[in-house]
């Protein structure tokens, strides 16, 4: 005992400290968070207290040792980032075996590459440690998992990230606690690669290697051979079935939009000319006469996260949650739309309003915003101001989110407001609320020229996620009756249902205002997304919903309301289903405006395809994934149109698109 203390260093006996205080913390922060029971509780206490006393040791192994620890810890390693988000048991052996031949390859280059074991193992251990707790909380926020495409969003994710409480549970401590004795075994490695003829060499192949399996991974023929799940309809399955690892590096070949088939400039023409045709012989066509004697100003409110959860189910509150909204869906027109993300990626739902495009044939998760979108774009901005419209964009919060403040000038909007445009203005949960972002729409109305139709499109922020975080600026005032026990995630459901009670009142004190309004003004309001599923799980508990993964159930979580309101009167229509791309279409047919060349074909598809989404498609009222082949041509039509428009803009017919 007294040579074991002798040899323990100062050095030794801080990282041994530092070691057990950060696991006695994250410990902590599950017993605070979800909780734990007595017996984890003891666990984990022990293992952090060990883990210190482990550091101290006078010990360290040979080749012998450290070739086992290259057989084990790869293994270890993907063990638990696997049980960040799921188990072992999820995932075949094939698959297995595919993620394990990146671990190990990750790890060889690591101990190459820095010419030492146990620094190499520690940087390797590293990766999916805090890749793994990363993708824990995303899925906790947005309930969906990181994609590649999401390292562009990491500007904007900081950006709202005080606004959600991060919680460990006691599953994700364990985890911790696994990955920090990973790395203090392969800290004990006294293995070296000191010739450089060795090292440098074996790092380059090693190197090559992980290139070659990053690269394979992305083939159809690789992810055939090894039984990867390849249905991109959820990607929490997808990541489930494939391991995290595997799941996420298949995804890279997704950052490329591929050409459809039969695509061509000649196909382009073809498609434009039959638009053109139909429409002219169409005897039903809507859209040819002004319902006004002047244009009208249109305003277009894209609400954060409003949503009406009573699609799972009735339940009951201390009061109804949006009155308003709902008897104006009645007397003017309204409806469900089918949106294609759900808990975040606001993005992607404005995209395909402005755009008319589609995220179904796009890659899965990937924001077009900040993927696609680098230069002049056609857009319903542009037409409209084609049209004699002066255009303005709104966001109450940072100009550069989701890249708005360079997108929306390729879209075509005259000016944007942005946060640094507000003054004294009326905040809740940190956020601007929604009848301060309505009060500057109506500020707009008070400055316009006489006369100028205006296009006003807003982008809300006063619903964004985060409900469970205290705010000393709010309090929930709509309850849910038939629950007693209020734990956290009752109470930010309320939270939640609150707020969407307060974007109904504001919606009418608009509406109130703009029907006093001399010159006409049509107003479309609908919600982006749902909220994350620790919202809408306790509406499906309440509502006794049995979970099931059929296309019916899961896109039940994609459905939100429109409405589309006019101070002239407006014929009752009622829209049970569509989707976001087709809501510009339906604007200017009640706008009484002419609709451009993609407008046309948009409104002859949603005859037949009423839904198109990120996820599914509807036909005949049966919802149908990508891979089936229903509809496969009309689909396709659609699909080379998008391509023409988003990618090929070299054979871009931006007269068809309304530029």
């Amino acid at each position: 005992m007294k040579e074991f203390i002798q040899k323990i260093n100062k050095r030794k006996t801080a990282v041994a400290i530092f070691v057990t205080a950060v696991l006695f913390v994250v410990t902590a922060l599950a017993v605070f968070g979800e909780g734990m029971d007595v017996p984890f509780l003891g666990t984990a206490v022990l293992l952090s207290v060990l883990a210190g006393i482990f550091v101290l040791l006078p010990i360290s192994y040979g080749w012998i040792l450290s070739g086992i620890a290259y057989l084990v810890l790869p293994f270890a390693a993907f063990t638990a980032l696997e049980n960040y988000t799921h188990v072992l048991s999820d995932l075949d052996v094939p698959i297995i075996v595919l993620n394990m031949l990146f671990f190990y390859l990750l790890y060889g280059l690591g101990a190459f590459l820095t010419g030492r074991v146990s620094v190499g193992f520690s940087v390797a251990t590293l990766v999916p440690m805090i890749f793994g707790l990363v993708n824990y909380f995303v899925v906790s926020f947005r309930s969906s998992p990181i994609v590649p495409w999401d390292l562009l969003s990491i500007g904007t994710a900081l950006s709202v990230a005080d606004n959600y409480t991060f919680t460990i549970t006691w599953k994700t401590a364990f985890v911790l606690i696994a990955f920090v004795w990973i790395i203090l075994i392969a800290s004990k490695s006294s293995v070296r690669f000191r010739k450089k003829k060795v090292r440098f060499p074996a790092a380059a192949i090693y190197a090559l290697l992980l290139c070659m399996y990053v690269s394979g991974i992305q083939k159809s023929s690789m992810q055939s051979y090894f039984g990867m799940d390849t249905t991109l309809f959820t990607l929490n399955v997808l990541y489930r079935n494939n391991g995290i690892a595997a799941a996420f590096l298949g995804n890279l070949r997704f950052l490329k939009i591929e050409e459809p088939d039969g695509y061509s400039k000649s196909k382009v023409e073809e498609l434009m000319a039959s638009v053109e045709t139909a429409n002219s012989n169409d005897s039903k066509e809507k859209n040819s006469t002004l319902k006004t004697s002047q244009q009208p100003n249109i305003v277009v409110i894209m609400d954060e996260a409003f949503s009406d959860l009573s699609v799972w189910g009735d339940f009951e509150t201390s009061e109804e949650v949006m009155p308003y909204f709902k008897m104006m869906q009645q007397e003017a027109v309204g409806g469900e739309v089918y949106v294609s993300v759900k808990g975040g990626n606001t993005a992607n739902t404005e995209f395909e309003f402005l755009t008319g495009d589609t995220m179904g044939f796009l890659p899965v998760g990937s924001v077009p915003y900040q993927q696609y979108i680098h230069e002049q774009t056609p857009s319903l901005a542009w037409y409209l101001k084609s049209l004699g419209y002066d255009t303005t964009a709104i966001h109450p919060y940072n100009a550069s989110g989701w890249d708005r403040d360079e997108v929306y000038q390729y879209f075509g909007f005259d000016e944007f407001l942005s946060l640094k445009d507000f003054v004294n203005l009326h905040k809740m949960r940190g956020y601007v609320s929604d009848r301060a972002a309505f009060d500057k729409i109506q500020e707009l109305f008070e400055q316009k020229e006489p006369g100028k139709p205006a296009f006003i499109f807003e982008v809300t922020m006063q619903n964004h996620g985060g409900y469970s975080k205290e705010s000393p600026d709010f309090e929930s005032y709509i309850k849910l009756t038939e629950i007693a026990n209020k734990t956290t995630s009752i109470l930010a459901t309320e939270k939640y249902l609150t707020l969407m009670n307060e974007t109904d009142r504001a919606l009418q004190d608009l509406l109130l205002y703009f029907e006093e309004l001399d010159e006409p003004v049509i107003v479309m309001m609908f919600g982006d997304h749902q909220p994350s599923d620790y919202i809408t799980n306790v509406i499906q508990r309440i509502c006794m919903v049995e979970s099931e993964e059929t296309l019916d159930y899961v896109q039940q979580g994609y459905r939100v309301p429109f409405l589309v309101w006019s101070n002239y009167g407006l014929e009752h229509q009622y829209y049970d289903g569509l989707s976001v791309n087709y809501l510009s279409g339906i604007l200017l047919e009640n706008a009484g405006l002419p609709l451009t060349g993609y407008q046309k074909f948009l409104q002859n598809l949603r005859e037949v395809l009423p839904i198109i989404n990120g996820n599914v498609y509807q036909s005949k009222g049966v919802f149908h994934s990508y891979g089936d082949a229903a509809q496969a041509e009309l689909l396709n039509d659609y699909k080379i149109l998008q391509y023409n428009h988003l990618v090929d803009k070299k054979n871009r017919s931006g007269s068809f698109f309304g530029l």
